[in-house]
């Protein structure tokens, strides 16, 4: 058993799309339900009966059977409002005497039920309708117009149409008259009246970005849409999109395009690939299509082909000047930076952080090749990098801008360098005390006490670096508490307090 095939379909999938020449009916139904009486066997019925179906007078084995074809077909989904034609096409393959004119009727029944057969067939619900064939000769598709009746069936709001194929009145007596329907070849073919779709709206890139923003410029291939309306409801719609460039626009290029379905209702889709385009402005529209009647073009819209992408942008500090050989600001204290264009006068956006792999703080433009101020603290002292890279309005990117700064820290550490006894010989030892610190970081002279004992200075010099001894000191476990000043005698920091030990060593003496 076949079930109706109805190829009307309300776009809420996505499906490819290109208009085509020919319209395809907006239903086309198979049969649901065939049947076959016979006069031979007056009280049974064939059910989907297999091969070619004989129609009229056939004489087998001496025997002469009179055949009629009853076909249903689930009508369900049909709008009756719209309703303009219905037509059932069969193809009539062979006659028993091809220079007998064709003798076919076909006309709309009362339901086909098991108590029906060629003794008890159908009542008529309906005028008979002769077909047309579709080229001259014994062979010919043929057309069967049921307007009429598939419009009182949608009326009685029947779920099904019935209709009987014979050969009519007295002929079908005549073996000369017989013919024979081809195998699995019944179409009810429906057409509904139609109305043109409405202009598309709403076009935009992207998917979201609207036209009405402006100029969209693209470096990649992207997407266009735009929404699409009907009045008839249930039409199958398709999108054309076609680009052209804005000096040439007699140049259209038309795209393959898709269907999708959203909040807004329907709407068509395409990419439009701009990787084999010149650099230079293009246009673009839309319009829709029902199969059978092409909405206006939609408004135009345009975008800009770039390939090119922006220089390395510039950067410049005031608190961290670039590549200083004196150290500045501190870790985790933000200065300001300037980030410029660097002549490019498409950059409309900054990347930048610590790490060239890492981009992901942005900042906007001023205007279109404009520059952007920001605030950004260093993480560590010593040399620190700030990364940064510009983007065009195509989004591509510039190379990586590594701007290099030198970071000032106020931390000193320091050490036990070495120990010799006391020349005084009081058992003790002298201790040489280490300090370092950043050079150039203002740092003039470091502050200590030993085992808490009266502050003493020692110079720091060029290097960083700054060296004491100690008064001689007893074997065992010492204290030493320090911090950095700077030449007003200010400490960045809490003093720190570290230990030390002197350690027993032997005297040794040369002979020679």
């Amino acid at each position: 058993m076949q079930g109706f095939v109805a190829l009307a379909v309300a776009g809420a999938a996505v499906l490819a799309g290109t208009p085509a020449n020919a319209a395809e009916p907006h239903f086309s139904f198979t049969p649901s339900f065939i049947a076959s009486t016979d006069s031979a066997t007056p009280g049974t019925t064939t059910y989907y009966p297999s091969g070619w179906l004989p129609l009229g007078a056939h004489v087998v084995d001496g025997v002469t059977h009179k055949t009629r074809v009853y076909f249903g077909f689930d009508i369900g989904g049909v709008p009756r409002a719209r309703l303009s034609s219905a037509r059932l096409r069969v193809i009539d393959v062979a006659a028993t005497d091809c220079t007998r004119p064709r003798a076919l009727e076909g006309r709309p029944v009362a339901d086909f039920t098991t108590a029906n057969s060629w003794n008890r067939p159908p009542a008529s619900a309906g005028s008979t309708v002769t077909p047309v064939a579709e080229a001259p000769g014994c062979e010919a598709v043929l057309d069967f117009n049921l307007t009429a009746a598939l419009d009182k069936a949608l009326q009685r709001q029947q779920s099904r149409l019935y209709v009987e194929i014979k050969v009519p009145g007295g002929k079908e007596n005549k073996p000369e008259y017989g013919r024979y329907l081809d195998q699995n070849n019944f179409h009810l073919d429906v057409e509904l009246t139609n109305r043109p779709p409405g202009t598309p709206t709403k076009p935009a890139y992207d998917l979201d970005t609207p036209c009405s923003v402006g100029t969209y410029y693209a470096a990649y291939d992207f997407t266009v849409r735009a929404d699409q309306t009907d009045p008839d409801a249930g039409d199958m719609l398709r999108t054309e999109v076609e680009y052209w460039p804005l000096s040439d626009p007699a140049a259209k290029t038309s795209i393959p395009t898709f269907q999708g379905s959203g909040g807004d209702g329907v709407f068509g889709f395409g990419t439009i690939q701009v990787g084999g385009l010149a650099e230079g402005g293009y246009g673009w529209h839309a319009r829709t299509y029902d199969q059978r009647a092409y909405s206006d073009w939609s408004a135009s819209c345009t975008f800009v082909v770039d390939h090119t992408a922006p220089n390395t942008p510039g950067v410049s500090s005031v608190d961290y000047p670039e590549n200083s050989p004196t150290p500045t600001g501190e870790a985790g204290h933000p200065g300001t930076f300037v980030l410029t264009a660097d002549g490019s006068d498409d950059v409309v956006e900054f990347l930048y952080g610590s790490s060239p792999f890492g981009l992901s703080q942005r900042v906007a433009a001023t205007q279109p090749g404009g520059t952007a101020t920001i605030q950004w603290a260093p993480r560590g002292t010593g040399l620190q990098t700030l990364y940064v890279a510009s983007l065009d309005r195509a989004h591509l990117r510039s190379p990586v801008r590594a701007y290099k700064m030198n970071v000032r820290s106020f931390g000193v550490s320091a050490w036990a360098a070495g120990q010799v006894p006391d020349p005084a010989g009081s058992g003790g030892s002298v201790v040489t005390l280490h300090f370092e610190t950043q050079v150039g970081n203002g740092i003039t002279r470091i502050a200590y006490s030993v085992d808490g004992g009266t502050q003493q200075f020692a110079a720091v010099g060029t290097d960083g670096v700054a060296e004491a001894q100690t008064a001689p000191l007893a074997i065992g476990e010492h204290t030493l508490t320090y911090a950095g000043q700077d030449s007003t005698g200010a400490s960045h920091f809490d003093p720190v307090t570290t230990y030390f030990y002197v350690v027993a060593e032997p005297a040794a003496t040369v002979d020679g």
